[in-house]
């Protein structure tokens, strides 16, 4: 049987590949999945992907420690989290406040692979000290 655990931490997967491929930063021919359902919902999307990845990142740490305990570790972890997701999302975020910024393509490698990585991780370990405060109640 499939617990929730495994089920959330799917779903994180998936989220980190649609953000991760969700514009197409280096070329035409690698990610621009925010069009995945047409043009129209490019926008919905992009909002989309990054509220889901932050519920589900929380749902997980909800789910591993029968509720949510930010210590000292979980708060930095989180914010962590959240700083790296920012980062990767900076397109969209600058396109929102009408800015104009051209980051290069070292910047988008970089982050491609960054993001995902620590992002995992992140979560890996938001779930363990989750999991800890459980423990210690």
């Amino acid at each position: 049987m499939v617990s929730k655990n495994e089920i959330l931490a799917l779903a994180f997967g998936a989220l980190l590949m649609l953000i991760t491929f969700g514009d197409d930063y280096l070329s035409n021919s690698i990610g621009n999945l925010d069009v995945i359902f047409g043009l129209q919902f490019w926008k919905a999307l992009d909002v989309f992907y990054v509220v889901a990845t932050i519920i589900v990142f929380l749902l997980y740490g909800y789910a591993k420690g029968n509720g949510l305990k930010f210590n000292y570790k979980a708060t930095l972890i989180f914010i962590s989290f959240l700083a790296v997701l920012m980062v990767i999302t900076v397109d969209d975020i600058v396109q929102v406040l009408s800015i104009d910024l051209d980051l290069p393509q070292r910047f988008w490698a970089t982050i491609m692979w960054i993001y995902p990585l620590y992002s995992g991780i992140a979560f890996i370990f938001f779930g363990k000290e989750q999991e800890k405060n459980k423990v210690l109640k």
